[in-house]
């Protein structure tokens, strides 16, 4: 046969076509106009018995909304409705393909309308506008039952992990959650704060996570107005045993992280720091395999810890008391060659990463050691603070020290972190830098809490001196530093602490900020800053004999401000410069002298004893004949006495803070729609899981 013959016969073999999945098919009729349904009346119930194949919708509905949308607006309204119907459906899996049909309907409506927002248009598309409201209401009444549903009920995890994705998409349509106005109908069912607290309480291991990220939304929406249910709830809600569990599944996510940066920090000691923290980077992109949410949202869980100590006075409690250190984790033997759990948002080189919980909380009353959710963050923020370089990092570092700010406001949290009957172990990280050596050493002895937050304050003072320099962290980070201190003051509590090196770090902060005046007075005030430090100083030697444990404590700040009079001599010729001249910091350079005036008092008055003395020496003075020049010559000194300065103004998020936290927002909900459609998938694998656990219900 000839080749010509060949090719002809080759044309009579049938051409192949790929075959469709049969839900597949069914989108197809649907997009296309068709109403089958009108023939076959179990054609839903056939619909919603198929596996969602979520990433084939939210394609074809996207297309099909730009080349078609008056023949998909009547198909999105039906299925919308029969999707409220089956929610409620006693067989499982018809339930579950229900809600995720509709989490799929919701999120692609809300990507075709980015620029308008999801507003009346978007909903009267999704399910027409006459009857939304009773259609939503329904829909967040369906996800209140499932919250509630029996946790021993087979398959009860996955409907509750589809139903918080419902809501959870509800929630982010918009990056502004302001101008998202499904928020308007979660404001509008109270119900749902009772049953996400309830799942606190059931359930934390499977849900704690997404509860923490929808309480933190629920609570930014119009935040600063009267109309927000969730913030008056959540504020006076006094539920020990849900507040326990929110502290225990932020503590143990935080532990997790601290444990899993240590063990890539201790495998890599004889390699670079660089090498090391690419490693650790390296685990957290890998991690999370076969888990529910494979990238946490950034500082979600961090935002819900800000909102639980800002808002609720209840919280202290728990944030003080709640254990969280013998937590295991799922999948991981913490090994350097295991995937890591990156709970919280981990540097890389091109962006920050945030991979979801993998606490495992079945053992949540085997404890096997005593720290608590305080100690277990200042650990973290011992880590996260060394890089704030980052920008996304640096806003992280932020919001937790807006977390210690309230934290350091309330007198309950104070009295604890001061009690000498209550200590704990806290292994604080320190950066890299070339004047010292990594600390190894892990046989801390257990110090009051006060003790571990004043050495965090004092790291960060030391080790971010830099051109970049992190303003706003600073003057929170003195805040912080003024609040423990008041408080001292005010309840004459005599803390068990080396106060000297805080001073120096204090001093070197105003030689730093005095040397790199050019590039640091262009944007920020640094003589606000400078005060804020200076009455620290004014705080020690005004009132220091109420609240220092010794006298050679006090002692020793006279001689510390004496030793560096050099520095403050400068400081006050640097204000001096610009409190006479027309200038924006001639005001505060003004307040900064005049804080100055009892240092200038303290150092001219010794300094005068010391050299005379000196001069009837032969050798130079030591230390301990100093300090007894000082202690011999206090009654000839005479101060001025500084009103008020134990007092702050108090933290106020709407005058200060308003914008970062819209950005926090912003960020979390972005991060959410990204996650959301890289898992596409999700209803297929839990719909493949599903239906190998529950048998089929008629």
């Amino acid at each position: 046969m000839s080749a010509d013959s060949n090719t002809v016969n080759k044309s009579f073999w049938p051409v192949k076509t790929a075959l469709k999945e049969k839900i597949v098919v069914l989108y197809d009729a649907l997009f296309s106009g068709d109403q089958p349904w009108l023939d076959n009346g179990h054609y839903w119930d056939d619909f919603f018995l198929l596996k969602v194949n979520a990433k084939y919708l939210l394609e074809e509905l996207e297309r099909t909304y730009f080349d078609k949308p008056a023949v998909l607006k009547p198909q999105l309204n039906t299925m919308f409705d029969q999707c409220l119907t089956f929610i409620n459906a006693t067989h499982r899996i018809r339930q579950l393909n229900a809600y995720y049909t509709i989490c799929t309907l919701i999120h692609t409506i809300s990507r075709v309308n980015q620029r308008t927002g999801f507003g009346n248009p978007a909903l009267d598309f999704l399910c027409g506008s006459e009857g939304a409201d009773n259609k939503f209401e329904t829909l967040i009444e369906s996800v209140n039952h499932t919250f509630l549903i029996d946790e021993s009920f087979s398959g009860s995890i996955l409907l509750k992990n589809a139903a918080f994705d419902v809501i959870l998409t509800c929630c982010t349509t918009m990056l502004n959650i302001n101008e998202n106005m499904l928020m308007d109908y979660m404001m509008a069912n109270v119900n749902l704060f009772d049953s996400i607290t309830q799942l606190l309480i059931r359930c934390p291991a499977s849900h704690g996570y997404d509860v923490c990220l929808l309480l933190a939304l629920l609570l930014q929406y119009h935040k600063y107005d009267t109309s927000n249910t969730y913030i008056i709830r959540f504020s006076v809600f006094d539920d020990e045993v849900a507040l326990t569990s929110l502290a225990q599944v932020i503590g143990s996510s935080l532990n997790e992280y601290n444990k899993a940066y240590d063990i890539e920090r201790t495998a890599n000691e004889s390699s670079s720091w660089w090498s090391s923290l690419t490693t650790f980077v390296g685990s957290a992109i890998q991690s999370g395999a076969g888990n529910r949410r494979m990238k946490k949202v950034d500082d979600c869980l961090l935002l819900a810890f800000y909102e639980a100590v800002h808002l609720n006075r209840n919280f202290i409690s728990a944030l003080t008391h709640t254990a969280t250190n013998s937590w295991t984790t799922k999948g991981s033997s913490l090994s350097s060659t295991d995937a890591l759990p990156p709970l919280i948002p981990v540097l890389s080189s091109a962006s920050m990463l945030a991979v979801q919980d993998q606490t495992d909380f079945s053992n949540m009353d085997d404890f096997s050691g005593s720290n608590n959710l305080l100690s277990v963050f200042l650990e973290y923020c011992s880590i996260i603070q060394q890089f704030s370089k980052n920008e996304d990092m640096c806003n992280t570092t932020k919001l937790c020290y807006l977390i210690l700010l309230c934290i350091t406001e309330d007198e309950f949290a104070n009295a604890t972190m001061h009690d000498e009957n209550v200590t704990f172990t806290v292994y604080l990280h320190k950066a890299p830098m070339r004047h010292r050596k990594r600390s190894s050493e892990k046989n801390l002895p257990s110090r009051p809490l006060a003790v571990a937050l004043l050495d965090l304050m004092m790291e960060f003072i030391w080790s971010h001196m830099m051109r970049n320099f992190p303003f706003d962290l600073y003057t929170k980070c003195i805040g912080i530093i003024q609040r423990i201190l008041s408080f001292q003051k005010r309840t004459r509590t005599r803390l068990s602490y080396s106060w000297r090196p805080l001073w120096n770090a204090l001093i070197c902060l105003l030689k730093f900020l005095q040397n790199c005046e050019s590039q640091l007075t262009k944007h920020r005030d640094l003589f606000q800053l400078a005060s804020r430090i200076i009455n620290i100083f004014n705080l020690f030697i005004t009132f220091g004999d109420t609240f220092l444990r010794t006298p050679e404590a006090y002692d020793e700040v006279f001689y510390e401000t004496v030793r560096c009079y050099h520095v403050f001599d400068n400081l006050y010729a640097f204000a001096f410069r610009y409190a006479n001249n027309d200038n924006e910091f001639k005001e505060s350079a003004l307040k900064l002298m005049v804080n100055l005036t009892n240092i200038r008092l303290i150092t001219n008055h010794f300094n005068t004893k010391i050299e005379t003395f000196s001069n009837t020496q032969n050798n130079p003075l030591t230390e301990n004949q100093v300090l007894d020049l000082i202690r011999n010559n206090y009654d000839t000194l005479a101060l001025k006495l500084h009103d008020d300065l134990d007092q702050y103004d108090n933290y106020s998020e709407k005058t200060s803070e308003a914008s970062f936290f819209a950005n926090i927002t912003r960020n979390t909900i972005g991060q959410y729609r990204r996650q959301y459609s890289l898992d596409t998938n999700s209803s297929v694998q839990l719909s493949n899981i599903l239906l190998n656990e529950v048998p089929t219900i008629s």
